[in-house]
């Protein structure tokens, strides 16, 4: 079963609990998890001589297992610390992992963006030798076999990542039966000196020697808990704010603590980030107040992105050119905007086609969301979103537009992405027109034209 950090560092300071530990879930925490265990083990006059560190995607299992296996040099316990380690993926992880990928790669985080599709590869069979063939880029097909739908849209950017790839002479490192190593680990123990650290960018939690884990007590997930779309929810990020506040003896106004979780992002170490930005900022003030965080806490709510192409799909220009001003004011990209509303148009195109066509006995727009499941989906697949509730919110949205108002969106967007590459217009002008045209319904352009 699972742990938590507090009872995990008690028992270590005591000498008990396991001797083999995985940790993974959010990357801040488990960075800030993993110092805490280490720094309980192993003091710094002795880390140098009682502890090794290992990269889990390049480093083999051998070396890993014989740096277990011999004594500390100094009295106490040798702390074995294996990063990012990949053993806890399988086949039925792709999807997720390809989805991993593109959002890296997306993010600019191209180190790791690559090694990732380097794992996407190995779990698809692929060999260093077949790796060392392939000229590429990959085919349509091939893109679409690694990441699902995604794919055929994703290949330009697949390209661009396989040449990274071999611009950096990355290499396909196979395997070698670490899983099966770790169970026997599991079951036998470890030296009486020795502790097996081992972190997790992505596990799946179906696999046999994860299950492993989890049943010896020797898991500590520290997933954060996201809501519908994905987004960190709103308690984790409010009781994360709280805690560190508290911990730094200030107090805040209640505008400026809403105006923080409004701006925090989809990562916890950034949120971490502008915090400590903030506090240096307000210095030896006991108040933090909202004029604080407007002038330092950098926004980082992707939420805002969403926000503007649900208020489009609401067909609420007010609201959406106040999430557009807002967005543009904080540095966002009118071309990543227009591909942000390019995608959501799209998903509602194939939701009216669907609605329209074989979906037109089994939809309405009356439908609870547990309907939905029922009639529609019946357990399958999502249908144009990548998940069920996803696919619901999009039907829904849907029943706004006609299927030609969509394609006539999808014209405007063509067109805007013109006028953004080509001309010298304004981009916010640009954007603003479009959010307006896609806005206006068909009673609206009907006494435009007759004017």
């Amino acid at each position: 079963m699972g742990r938590d950090l507090e009872a995990i560092l008690f028992e270590i300071q005591k000498g008990k609990g396991p001797s083999l530990l995985l940790v993974h879930g959010d990357s801040f925490q488990v960075h800030a998890a993993s110092k805490a265990i280490l720094d309980i083990l192993v003091a710094p006059e002795k880390r140098a001589f009682n502890s090794e560190r290992f990269d889990g995607r390049s480093t083999p299992w051998d070396q890993i297992e014989a740096a277990l296996m011999t004594p500390p040099f100094f009295p106490g316990r040798k702390a074995v610390f294996v990063d990012d380690a990949p053993y806890f993926l399988s086949r039925e992880h792709k999807e997720e992992l390809g989805d991993k990928v593109l959002q890296l790669w997306d993010e600019g985080k191209r180190d790791e963006a690559a090694r990732f599709f380097l794992e996407l590869l190995l779990l698809e069979g692929w060999t260093q030798e077949r790796w060392e063939r392939f000229q590429g880029p990959l085919s349509e097909g091939q893109t679409a076999e690694l990441f699902g739908a995604e794919g055929r849209e994703a290949k330009e950017v697949v390209a661009e990542l396989m040449e990274f790839c071999r611009t950096s002479r990355m290499e396909l490192r196979q395997r070698g039966g670490e899983g099966h190593r770790l169970m026997e680990l599991l079951e036998h123990g470890l030296p009486p000196w020795g502790f097996l650290l081992i972190t997790a960018s992505q596990v799946d939690r179906r696999t046999r020697l994860y299950r492993r884990f989890d049943e010896s007590g020797a898991v500590l997930d520290l997933g954060l808990e996201r809501d519908r779309a994905g987004r960190i929810s709103r308690e984790t990020l409010a009781e994360f704010l709280d805690r560190h506040l508290k911990e730094a003896g200030k107090r805040i106004e209640p505008q400026a603590r809403e105006a923080i979780l409004l701006r925090a992002g989809d990562e916890l170490w950034a949120v971490h980030q502008e915090l400590e930005k903030l506090l240096l900022y307000v210095g030896e003030d006991p108040w933090v107040r909202v004029k604080d965080v407007e002038e330092v806490f950098l926004d980082q709510g992707e939420g805002w992105v969403f926000d503007l192409a649900k208020a489009i799909g609401e067909r609420d220009s007010l609201c959406a050119l106040g999430h557009l001003a807002r967005l543009l004011s904080h540095g966002d990209h009118p071309l990543k905007l227009l591909g942000t509303i390019a995608s959501e148009v799209r998903r509602l195109l194939a939701a009216r086609q669907l609605i329209e066509g074989e979906l037109r006995q089994k939809w309405s727009g009356a439908m609870t969301y547990r309907q939905f499941q029922m009639i529609v989906l019946r357990q399958g697949p999502p249908l144009v979103a990548r998940s069920p509730y996803g696919d619901y919110m999009s039907f829904k949205t849907a029943e706004n537009f006609t299927t030609e108002e969509l394609l006539g969106c999808l014209e405007w967007i063509h067109q805007a992405d013109i006028r953004l590459k080509s001309t010298a217009s304004p981009p916010r002008m640009v954007m603003e027109r479009l959010v307006l045209e896609m806005c206006r319904g068909p009673a609206q352009r009907k006494r435009q034209n007759e004017n």
